[in-house]
């Protein structure tokens, strides 16, 4: 891709604030169906150690599941809980990949789970929780 990605990935469309700042992220669809995210680490993304910072990752999740969540409903979202767990670390400068599933649509509600690796290394596990708003004109009033 002209753009710095990898062949048959795709930007994500959100380039600008904080996602502007932790990517570019990109996503593709597998034959199978199965969605698969990822990005390109570097230094930027590292601790003083030169290992890739647990922020990093966990912005990367949050954000793909976010991704993953108006894939499944056509509505935005907000995230209300993220819970990872660090399995393993390695050194910036690769790529990073992850996956979503999706255990339980309500109305309002999505339920999580994701995984987080580089190459063959799973880096971290997460659940999470998001609300799903009825439609883009309540997405950002008071109170939600």
């Amino acid at each position: 891709m002209s753009d710095g990605g990898p062949p048959d990935y795709v930007p994500f469309q959100e380039t600008g604030g904080y996602i502007g700042l932790s990517g570019p992220y990109y996503w593709k669809r597998e034959p199978s169906g199965l969605v698969v995210y990822g990005f390109q680490s570097d230094a930027r993304h590292g601790n003083p150690n030169g290992v890739l910072h647990g922020a990093a990752i966990t912005t990367f999740v949050d954000t793909f599941l976010g991704h993953a969540v108006v894939a499944a409903t056509g509505r935005l979202c907000a995230t209300i809980a993220l819970n990872s767990q660090f399995v393993a670390g390695v050194p910036t400068g690769g790529w990073i990949s992850g996956r979503a599933n999706v255990r339980k649509l309500t109305r309002t509600m999505a339920f999580l789970d994701a995984e987080v690796s580089a190459q063959e290394t799973l880096l971290l596990t997460a659940t999470a929780i998001f609300r799903v708003f009825e439609d883009r004109s309540t997405a950002n009033k008071p109170g939600d």
